[in-house]
């Protein structure tokens, strides 16, 4: 049971790269001549040095191990994360969000992959769910400690990173190392071919989820609906719907299992053309907590197809590479979406509510490829 603790308590700390971002405001007046853009880049520049590492993560372990490897990820992060609080040089405090992203990358990729190689079945699905529930969980604690911690001044914020190494002692002393299995072939195996189209819509399906998400704020001032605070409030909720469906996932499974994927789908688009018919904050705030609840089902159930059809020594190149298309589909989507929407019209301010049409499309186009791929799966799994 500690073992499982230790395992799923990674999790709770992959989202550590943005949880300093309340304090952006307070940034910018404490480095005032360095402009919005460098000030918000001390947040997003651990996401982008973090996919370095995310990259090489398979390389790492096989020179390491993959608990070595996860054990120095978390150390790295701690030290780097919480070091700004004695700094005061803005490019020295960069160079510390780099190195904490370095750390990131390490460690986040095993948040799954540790799961898929302790556990199989019932009890990995349904631990991937509760991953999934946790990693949400613990995101909003840590952003909640961090505005707490802000209350005292603004470098107290980043005392937050000491639960990085609270986790890590917690893995060092009850979860044991695993050994890869090594490929009986020399020669570096491709991924399978399904493999590498279930990446690819993993990739696809969080590009239109992050544009639902940048969007729908915006779309709600549009339309004179509500305001930024209810905007917030309403993220808010729709976090939580995202981990309630996590802790749920294995229940769902359980009883529709490979349909769980293009219903979620489905059930997306629905909830897109939910949000955009109804004429009150309170139907647009359930089609949007609904969602979001929903969408969330289609993470978990493509990583545990990946996981099931990958070969045990792929496992963490997949999962690194699943961790990479999620950073890369969140920094894609602002310039995806507006290009094309752009393609759509030739206006200079394209309608946000034109965007959710849009995406409530590529849902429908998502399920397509879905169907394609449940055809050229192996019938295992």
């Amino acid at each position: 049971m500690i073992k499982k603790i230790g395992i799923v308590s990674l999790s709770s700390v992959t989202g550590a790269a943005s949880i300093i971002a309340s304090v952006i405001p307070l940034l910018a007046v404490a480095y005032p001549n360095q402009s919005l853009t460098s000030v918000e880049s001390l947040v997003t520049i651990s996401s982008l040095s973090a996919l370095v590492t995310i990259l090489l993560n398979n390389f790492i372990v096989r020179k390491i191990g993959i608990k070595p490897t996860i054990i120095a990820g978390l150390f790295l992060g701690a030290i780097s994360g919480i070091l700004p609080f004695f700094v005061s040089n803005y490019y020295l405090f960069l160079c510390l969000r780099i190195i904490l992203g370095i750390g990131i990358g390490l460690y986040s990729p095993h948040a799954i992959s540790l799961i898929s190689l302790f556990y199989s079945g019932r009890e990995r699905t349904k631990l991937l769910g509760i991953q999934m529930g946790i990693s949400a969980l613990g995101n909003a604690i840590l952003l909640f400690i961090a505005g707490w911690l802000a209350s005292f001044g603004w470098r107290w914020t980043f005392f937050v990173y000491s639960s990085l190494a609270v986790i890590a002692l917690l893995i060092l002393s009850k979860v044991p190392n695993v050994t890869i299995k090594k490929a009986e072939s020399k020669k570096v195996r491709p991924l399978n071919k399904t493999v590498t189209l279930y990446i690819i819509l993993c990739f696809l399906t969080f590009l239109i989820i992050w544009g639902v998400q940048l969007k729908l704020p915006a779309y709600l001032v549009e339309n004179s609906i509500s305001s930024s605070s209810k905007s917030g409030m309403l993220l808010s909720l729709m976090n939580i719907a995202g981990m309630c469906a996590g802790l749920s996932f294995s229940f769902f499974f359980d009883r529709i299992k490979r349909f769980l994927l293009p219903i979620s789908y489905i059930g997306a688009a629905i909830c897109v053309w939910g949000i955009l018919l109804s004429a009150n904050f309170l139907f647009i705030s359930l089609f949007s907590v609904l969602f979001n609840f929903i969408y969330s089902f289609t993470g978990p159930s493509i990583i545990l197809k990946t996981n099931s059809l990958a070969e045990e020594d792929q496992i963490i190149k997949v999962n690194s590479l699943i961790s990479s298309t999620t950073i890369l589909s969140m920094y894609l989507a602002p310039l995806c979406w507006n290009f094309f929407t752009g393609l759509f019209s030739r206006e200079d301010n394209v309608s946000v509510t034109f965007s959710l049409i849009i995406a409530s499309l590529f849902f429908i186009g998502v399920v397509i490829f879905l169907s394609y791929l449940l055809k050229k799966a192996p019938k295992k799994n």
